[in-house]
């Protein structure tokens, strides 16, 4: 017996099978794509402030997002506060509002 090859196993088969076997998985196509931009920015305290916005788009629905990330490192404490608005759109005219705010402290 004979040990086939990778490349064997690819050129075995019609191009006509691989065409319908590619056709058969075909289903919608979905694209997403998102912008973010943000400036930090040092404060009087040793903080860093950065203010921030995102806008993404995913089928059928869109986000806009705003925010305020404040960080402040320390000797023991690294602290960050992150408070967003977010505003989530569908085709379909529906829109959800979202306020949120996380803390998170690492020692």
């Amino acid at each position: 017996t004979t040990a086939s090859s990778g490349l064997d196993s690819l050129l075995s088969g019609s191009l006509s099978d691989a065409v319908e076997e590619d056709t058969s998985r075909a289903g919608e196509v979905s694209s997403r794509w998102t912008l973010k931009g943000e400036w930090g920015f040092a404060l009087d305290s040793g903080a860093t402030g950065v203010p921030y916005a995102g806008l993404s788009s995913s089928g059928d629905k869109r986000d806009l997002t705003l925010g305020w990330r404040l960080s402040a490192p320390g000797d023991d404490l690294d602290t960050k506060l992150d408070i967003r608005t977010m505003r989530r759109e569908k085709e379909d005219g529906d829109a959800n509002h979202s306020i949120g705010a996380e803390l998170k402290v690492n020692w």
